[in-house]
């Protein structure tokens, strides 16, 4: 009877504080199912054959306390393996809910052209996600302007006052849009500092343009920093340059991708794109890459494949680590689909510079409203890069999704 008295009155108090508050509630249900052969050691005795099955849920709450004030706060749950029992026996009572977002975002009644946001938040950058693709807390400063689009942000990867280490990570970001009928412009500046060992700094620039049923666009993202005197003497330049073009008619599309980033090293001179915690999905492709089907196998997160992964050290936890030249195709038709890439190492120290090749045949379709099934068949020929007498690498993923 007490349980029921107490439990009573926390719903009163809730329904008295959030008596005026409009609350939103979004989320994701993903599981897929895969069977791939790792990636690295292409010969019959060095990969591994894994077969497993994943599950995430994802909640998100929005609650809304006037046109100026809101507070955003999300949960998920996974990504847990079925029969994994490291920490319970039967998947059950895992202590794997994490936050995944929580922050305020306002405008002040003095300046309501200026929407703050303070707290645990997302963002990608604009060049394919080449730089950053995960949330990050920190303060983001979106002005509203008619026709452009803004918004800087300091975020606090890592801080020494919390975990005791020396190096303070922390990321500075301004991005630029504008929309003028069938031209999208955008730019952006990116400075990225882990104090006592190197800093960043990033310059874009992208366009893309549509015409009756074709599209074209591209970007380019340049870096270029250095160590630290007290950590080392490297010098670090690079870049990430890509260009789409795309035809669309009815149930039909074609899309052809070029992508390039350099890899040299002269001495303490490094010509090599830097990302942070990047997420490669731009080709299409997924076995090399971070495909949109199953990603935990992905050969490159990145695009360059040299990744700092925010704690500060260049490079490290890169599975290819080197520059790649991409060359994709993504056909469609109705349900059906097909990808193709080829990739290249740009390293002209490389006698071989043959990644591979891979080849993607999968469906999509909409089992139930809302309710979407993909499943692809993936081939990876690797090339003389990894070695001679190589197997074929492949992977075959079905994922189910529901957003609501």
């Amino acid at each position: 009877m007490r349980k029921l008295f107490v439990l009573g009155l926390v719903v009163i108090m809730l329904a008295t504080f959030t008596f005026g508050v409009d609350f939103n509630f979004s989320g994701e249900y993903r599981a897929r199912m895969s069977h791939y052969d790792t990636f690295g050691n292409f010969t019959e005795t060095g990969m591994d054959n894994i077969g497993l099955i994943d599950t995430r849920m994802r909640l998100f709450s929005e609650a809304k306390f006037s046109d100026n004030l809101k507070a955003v706060l999300g949960f998920e749950v996974g990504d847990f393996v079925w029969g994994d029992n490291t920490e319970g026996y039967a998947n059950h009572d895992f202590k794997n809910v994490e936050t995944k977002q929580a922050y305020l975002e306002f405008k002040p009644d003095f300046m309501e052209k200026l929407k703050f946001r303070a707290g645990l938040q997302y963002w990608a950058d604009q060049f394919g996600s080449s730089l950053y693709d995960e949330e990050l807390a920190g303060l983001m400063i979106i002005p509203e302007m008619k026709g452009f689009n803004a918004q800087g942000g300091l975020f606090i990867l890592e801080d020494e006052e919390v975990d005791g280490v020396d190096d303070a990570n922390t990321l500075g970001i301004l991005d630029l849009s504008k929309s003028m009928d069938n031209l999208d412009v955008k730019g952006s500046f990116y400075y990225h500092d882990v104090r006592n060992k190197y800093s960043m700094m990033y310059f874009g620039a992208g366009a893309d343009y549509t015409m009756n049923n074709m599209g074209f666009g591209g970007h380019f993202l340049y870096n270029t920093g250095s160590d630290d005197d007290a950590y080392g003497e490297k010098k670090y330049n690079g870049f990430f340059g890509y260009g789409y073009g795309e035809y669309t008619m009815d149930d039909f599309n074609l899309k052809v991708h070029f992508g390039y980033t350099p890899d040299k090293v002269d001495g303490n001179d490094y010509t090599t794109f830097v990302g942070i915690a990047p997420d490669s999905w731009i080709y299409g492709l997924e076995y090399f890459f971070a495909g949109s089907t199953y990603d935990s196998n992905a050969g490159s997160w990145g695009y360059s494949g040299v990744n700092t992964w925010g704690d500060g050290d260049i490079p490290v936890n890169a599975t290819y680590n080197g520059g790649h030249m991409t060359i994709a195709a993504n056909l469609s038709y109705k349900f059906a689909f097909v990808n193709f890439g080829m990739m290249q190492a740009t390293n002209s120290d490389l006698e071989e510079k043959a990644i591979g090749n891979e080849l993607d045949i999968g469906i999509e379709t909409e089992l139930t409203e809302g309710l979407s099934f993909r499943a692809v068949y993936a081939i990876f020929m690797p090339g003389k890069v990894f070695g001679e007498d190589l197997e074929n690498a492949t992977e075959l993923t079905t994922k189910l999704q529901y957003n609501f």
